[in-house]
Order: C-alpha cells, then sequence, then structure tokens
C-alpha cells in the first residue's frame, strides 16, 4: 500500500497521471486511497488486499462518499488532538522577575547585564 505523501503513476482511461496520497482512509471495512494529481483534482482508488491492486473508483456517489467522510473526519476537525486537554499547558510559569534574572552578581554588576 501507499504512504501519505508518496507519488505514485497510474492510468486511467489509457491517460498516465503522477499522483501524491493524500490520505489512506479505512470506511466499512473497504480501504480507500485519497490521491491528488498536480492540477489538484482528486482520484479515489480502493485497494484489493487479496490481489494487491489498486482499483480506480469511477462512481460519484462513492466518491462523494468517501471525499465527504475524509473532509468531516480528517480536514474540518476542530480538535486535532488532545493537547488542550493536558494539564501541562494550562499551568502558569510563575516567578518574580528580578529574582529570576538575579545571578548572584553585585549592584554594579547588574546595571551592567
Amino acid at each position: 500500500m501507499y504512504s501519505q505523501g508518496e507519488t505514485f503513476y497510474h492510468n486511467i482511461d489509457d491517460e498516465e497521471f503522477e499522483l501524491t496520497v493524500l490520505e489512506n482512509l479505512i470506511i466499512r471495512d473497504k480501504e480507500y486511497l485519497i490521491t491528488e494529481d498536480f492540477d489538484g483534482t482528486n482520484y479515489i482508488f480502493l485497494y484489493d488486499e487479496d490481489e494487491d491492486d489498486l482499483i480506480f473508483v469511477d462512481d460519484a456517489a462513492e466518491i462523494n462518499t468517501v471525499l465527504d467522510f475524509w473532509k468531516e473526519e480528517y480536514l474540518g476537525a476542530d480538535n486535532i488532538g488532545d493537547w488542550d486537554d493536558d494539564e501541562y499547558y494550562d499551568r502558569e510559569d510563575s516567578y518574580d522577575q528580578d529574582d529570576y534574572y538575579d545571578m548572584g552578581y553585585d549592584d554594579d554588576e547588574k546595571d551592567y547585564y
């Protein structure tokens, strides 16, 4: 199977396209490959594990279903992780400005630094 970001060549309707993998998706036990050419056109493939082959999806309804799922689940997500729930980011570093930069210098040296 191809990895995200990988580029490969595939013939579609007797025309060779250079495609870049945008995403691998599994929807209802089917493994889809969403690709894009240099013009920004998306192409959907179904991966056949038994034959180890890519099958071009040309059914408009299936293409729209896969693209809609991808856009909703992967591109349109407001929460991209659990970092906002992490207590580490909620804390505030507190320090006294004078003590933080006080490195044991004499008063004359403090003015220099």
